[in-house]
């Protein structure tokens, strides 16, 4: 793929198309978005368009039918006898209901078939012993983010949420947008389908903040990210000659690695897309402030867990089973577990399609489980800690108790990217269950062999890393916590920036671009990193 960090991105996707896009008239610059969009993803995809393309029709379909049907209803509603309007609407929300569901089903056969069919066949492989190929079968690129932009766009047409688009060609544009095709954020058409329609030309505002915001996810990235997979690639490819501090040292380098590489790559596309006067949804809130599971998933990857809160979770709170449920968990227990254990059985759902949706194995489904597992633990524990706590005088409000959760938090998300990335490479033992025994293994092997010295530099522990590289990642820490803090205190950097005298502030945005050139990791002895995130 075309990386969206690379020179060619910013020079001939994103260059050409913001210049073309500033020159033309107001009316015409959505079809330049359109073209530069479909040119971007056409070459990235290496010309695998046809899943993408098929996505839009269908949602196109299936948008102008349920708008159809929703206007004969009210047409005919109107003009019936007051007795008969229940009915009507009842026949036609069926038709709907329908309808929806067809063009839902038609989506989620589009990832079925070309993301998990090879699952699939290795499931079946090992429950029944058999030896079926695995099927030639190209995962188109971002496939996970435009089917769930094109299941959101449905569902709220469904909704009464918003109204279907009769140009399809500006379904098209909302589904193939470039900076949200391959990484995202899943952006819902309510949120992008209107900038789109009136398309206005940037602010020199937006444009100044955008380039800044550009620059700082690319620091994250290219700096802090890029720099951390050295030592990661080293621990989980070699994850058997590692133990204790070692496989620590890996754990936390790739929850640093992740986070920098995906957060930065969304701070470089909200960026350019100020730069087109376009407001992108925000998908990371500082997740590592958060102080219990819940919390990280709202501030993590906040767009998938939206959709999923939106779309799974209400889907099936609303529904007829889990109103008797309801019913049913209120004459038998008490207030609070009377509304937990529904809320439990809905959030079973939303964690699972969680991990389903992050990849086609078995550790993906345990990664999303993981975090339900715990979450549920403590929602069900929640009034044994209250009494424990005021027992203990022990004040959940203070500082120093934020602090512990803060921590305990992020203990827990780092065994979760332990999940998240292990990965076994050797063909011969390769199963349904072999990451998910990598895991296990690099779990266990935490608590052995507490030797500091692996990390340092020199040592034969084939990490790779230099003491300019510990230097940079720790500095490159050190501003991000610096960072976050200044944010989760309100204070707008970019704004501040900006506000400075024109001087002061070319010359902080100069040295910001060459500490990124310098500090960068590439060249001699770093790898090309794709961003992470395009994977999925």
């Amino acid at each position: 793929m075309v990386s969206y960090l690379s020179f060619s991105f910013f020079i001939l996707y994103f260059g050409i198309t913001w210049i073309l896009y500033s020159l033309v008239p107001q009316k015409a610059k959505w079809c330049i978005l359109l073209a530069g969009s479909y040119i971007f993803y056409f070459i990235s995809a290496k010309g695998h368009i046809i899943p993408m393309v098929a996505s839009t029709v269908i949602i196109w379909v299936v948008g102008m039918a349920l708008q159809k049907l929703d206007e004969v209803c009210k047409a005919k509603r109107k003009a019936a006898p007051k007795a008969e309007k229940k009915a009507i609407r009842a026949k036609y929300n069926k038709r709907k209901y329908w309808v929806l569901t067809l063009g839902v089903v038609a989506n989620v056969a589009l990832i079925l078939i070309f993301k998990y069919t090879n699952f699939f066949i290795d499931t079946t492989n090992s429950i029944f012993n058999l030896d079926i190929a695995h099927a030639s079968i190209v995962q188109p690129l971002g496939l996970s983010f435009f089917i769930l932009e094109a299941i959101s766009y449905i569902a709220d047409i469904y909704y009464g949420r918003i109204e279907a688009e009769k140009n399809p060609f500006r379904v098209s544009l909302y589904l193939s947008f470039m900076l949200t095709i391959v990484e995202g954020p899943i952006a819902r058409y309510g949120q992008l389908g209107v900038q789109f329609k009136e398309c206005r030309s940037a602010t020199i505002e937006e444009v100044s903040t955008g380039f800044t915001r550009v620059l700082w996810g690319l620091f994250k990235k290219v700096v802090i990210a890029d720099r951390c997979v050295i030592l990661v690639s080293s621990v989980f490819e070699n994850y058997e000659n590692y133990s204790g501090v070692a496989v620590i040292a890996g754990i936390a380098f790739y929850t640093l690695q992740l986070y920098c590489d995906f957060s930065g790559v969304m701070d470089v596309m909200c960026g350019l897309g100020s730069m087109f006067g376009i407001k992108m949804p925000e998908n990371f809130a500082r997740p590592f402030f958060a102080k219990t599971i819940n919390e990280f998933w709202q501030r993590w990857h906040i767009s998938l867990g939206t959709w999923l809160r939106d779309y799974i979770f209400y889907g099936i709170s609303f529904s007829k089973g889990f109103k008797n449920l309801s019913a049913k968990a209120r004459n038998k227990f008490n207030p609070y577990y009377a509304n937990l254990i529904p809320t439990a059985v809905a959030l079973f759902f939303v964690w699972f399609t969680n991990g389903f949706w992050h990849g086609s194995g078995l550790k993906y489904i345990v990664y999303g489980l993981y975090y339900y597992f715990l979450m549920m633990i403590g929602l069900f524990l929640e009034p044994v800690f209250a009494k424990l706590c005021t027992k203990l005088k022990i004040n959940r409000q203070s500082k120093p108790y934020k602090l512990f959760q803060i921590i305990r938090t992020t203990i827990i998300v780092n065994f979760g990217m332990l999940i998240f990335k292990a990965q076994e490479l050797n063909p011969e033992k390769m199963s349904p269950l072999a990451d998910l025994k990598v895991a296990a293994h690099m779990f266990k092997s935490i608590f052995t062999g507490f030797d500091l010295s692996v990390l340092s530099v020199g040592a034969k522990n084939g990490f790779g890393l230099s003491i300019y590289d510990y230097a940079v990642i720790a500095i490159g820490f050190v501003i991000l916590v610096v960072v976050g803090l200044m944010q989760e205190n309100g204070i707008d950097i970019k704004q501040r920036i900006y506000k400075l005298p024109y001087p002061i502030k070319f010359a902080f945005l100069l040295a910001f671009v060459f500490v990124i050139i310098i500090f960068g990791a590439y060249g001699e002895g770093y790898g090309v990193v794709d961003p992470m995130y395009a994977n999925f």
